[in-house]
């Protein structure tokens, strides 16, 4: 699809917003052309007053056509008020929608389109895009209906009143719009960009307000205005470029268009005046016209800039909202988990998250229902990846993940998602209690299984030492808790929902050593019943798993159980010795 095509494609789909709401669009438009034939009238009403009433000293008809007057004012402010209100409330209702979908197709990425995108940038998007969508439907839309009639309003007034003159006027409106209209199409390269700035700019205020103890501890506060300050220059200058151009043309057709149309009228029309061929009613009404005539086509080249400012923020809305959710298998309609009864298993499984720059090379290996599978190496060594990969967050290149010898891309991920329970390193809380942080808002998961799930992960004590228990706040990211803490709250909130499968991405990584002694002592408990994938760092978490995967550089390198490979595994003893110093020959700590 060419851009021209799409981009105007991108205005009718916007339209579609407007379907729920035709009642309020058709409202405002009446009351605003109603307020703008008001305004045609006016000079008119007092055009009869000077022609007809002065002249015959017909008082009771100068204050009819007065009070008349005064109604059509009064009327037009009424009706501009509630034209305003109306489609103001259109454009928040349209808003609203726009965000709604934006942010729910959003939720339905794959998580590589997060890892590529900064969380202020898609802020930017789902709010200061939509709110310029949202000045296109309230303002700029109707605003240039209104205008345009009005103009056409004025010269066909004028044309009736005196042809010629309107005619030369009409001959020159095409030539200054197409003028108008030419610059501001130049403008929206400029405005791509500053809405690309502007994006950037969110980008880093968000990351760095977030990392700000990290940024002042290390003294990096000047680098780090110095990054936002840069790109707020790029977006000055941008802005100072389209301003310069924008207001450059509307300044010079101003001074020129105007006073060029009062000289006109002199011209013309004086004269006339003078030899009593035109009356000085119909002269006021060319002078009030001729002050007023060129706001409308100004006003709606002004609204041809909104225009475009809103074409480049509906392309960045509606290229989320083009872009393809998680796949989906149609095969899986039933509601709840998917329950597995036999084995996972990792068939030949390439994955790159770039090209063809290998992070996972050729793996292999099953997890059969209930067993505890560890995975160990160095960073970088693909371990968390793998858990990504059998999450559904992202897609292998080459190879397949079977669940009971389905392949996992043909599988509802939903579904398949509420079979895991996922402990990370990084624990996520929200701004909240902890029983909702725990339960994740869902009301289904009752607090007396919350608590037998911190009793699990001993984590009831401390909960209970708190001013209100489970109701008790928790500032963002839960700021007001130990790292340990969070991660008994974050082993909670997996076990909360009773999966089948328990994921634990160096969970233990942040928990003292009193608390993982705690821990340890109760994951044969924990994992009773369930299978599990382990990836740990210490290895006291995982010496009792049924098999350890020793992953280097994307491959499995060797596999077996603690004693075995510490027997046969020197690069696992090594690990094993630089953990436990004290470990006799004997493999006894």
């Amino acid at each position: 699809m060419s851009k021209t095509i799409k981009k105007y494609a991108n205005l009718r789909r916007a339209l579609h917003y407007v379907g729920d709401s035709r009642r309020l669009f058709g409202i405002g438009l009446v009351s605003i052309l109603v307020v703008t034939i008001g305004q045609l009238s006016g000079p008119l009403i007092l055009r009869s007053i000077i022609d007809d009433s002065i002249p015959r000293g017909d008082l009771p008809g100068l204050m009819i056509r007065a009070g008349a007057y005064l109604a059509i004012l009064l009327v037009m402010g009424l009706l501009s008020f509630m034209g305003i209100i109306t489609i103001s409330r259109l454009g928040l209702e349209v808003v609203t929608r726009i965000k709604y979908d934006v942010f729910s197709h959003l939720l339905t990425l794959p998580v590589s389109y997060f890892d590529a995108h900064p969380v202020g940038e898609l802020i930017s998007r789902t709010e200061s895009d939509s709110e310029r969508v949202r000045e296109f439907f309230s303002q700029i839309a109707v605003t240039i209906i209104v205008n345009t009639l009005f103009f056409l309003g004025m010269l066909g007034v004028c044309f009736h009143l005196e042809p010629r003159i309107t005619l030369y006027l009409a001959l020159a409106t095409p030539a200054v719009l197409i003028l108008v209209i030419f610059v501001f199409d130049k403008l929206r390269h400029l405005y791509d960009l500053h809405r690309q700035y502007y994006a950037q700019i969110l980008a880093r205020i968000t990351e760095f307000i977030q990392g700000w103890d990290v940024l002042r501890v290390f003294n990096r506060e000047a680098w780090t205005i110095a990054q936002v300050d840069e790109s707020s220059r790029k977006r000055r200058d941008v802005d100072v470029k389209s301003s310069m151009l924008q207001y450059g043309v509307m300044g010079a057709l101003n001074f020129s268009l105007g006073p060029l149309f009062m000289v006109l009228i002199i011209l013309f029309f004086v004269p006339q005046v003078v030899q009593e061929a035109l009356t000085v009613g119909t002269l006021l009404v060319f002078f009030e016209y001729s002050r007023r005539i060129f706001e409308p086509l100004m006003a709606i080249a002004e609204n041809i800039r909104g225009i475009q400012q809103a074409r480049v923020s509906l392309d960045r809305i509606f290229t989320i909202l083009d872009l393809e959710p998680e796949t989906a298998s149609r095969l899986e309609e039933q509601d709840g988990a998917i329950h597995f009864e036999h084995e996972i298993e990792f068939r030949h499984v390439w994955f790159a998250y770039k090209g063809e720059d290998w992070v996972l090379k050729d793996v292999s290996f099953t997890i059969r229902r209930g067993e505890t599978i560890a995975v160990v190496g160095a960073s970088g060594s693909g371990k968390s990846t793998t858990i990504g990969l059998l999450c559904g967050f992202y897609r292998p290149q080459r190879g397949e993940i079977l669940i009971e010898g389905q392949n996992l891309a043909a599988i509802d991920l939903s579904r398949w998602r509420r079979s895991i329970g996922l402990v990370l390193q990084d624990v996520y809380l929200f701004p909240g209690s902890i029983l909702e942080n725990i339960r994740l808002y869902d009301d289904s998961v009752g607090e007396e299984h919350i608590w037998q799930a911190l009793e699990a992960v001993h984590g009831a004590d401390f909960v209970r030492d708190l001013p209100m228990g489970l109701a008790s706040e928790l500032r963002e990211r839960g700021g007001n808790i130990s790292a340990g803490e969070k991660q008994l709250l974050s082993f909670a909130r997996a076990l909360a929902f009773n999966p089948q499968l328990i994921i634990l991405d160096e969970a233990t990584a942040s928990v003292d050593v009193r608390t993982e002694r705690k821990i340890h002592e109760s994951m044969q408990a924990l994992f009773s019943g369930r299978t599990a994938l382990v990836v740990a760092h210490r290895l006291s978490s995982i010496q009792s798993a049924d098999c350890i995967l020793f992953f280097k550089d994307g491959q499995i390198v060797q596999r077996g159980r603690h004693e075995e490979l510490l027997a046969s595994f020197p690069p696992y003893a090594e690990l094993v010795r630089l953990q436990f110093p004290n470990l006799d020959e004997g493999g006894e700590g």
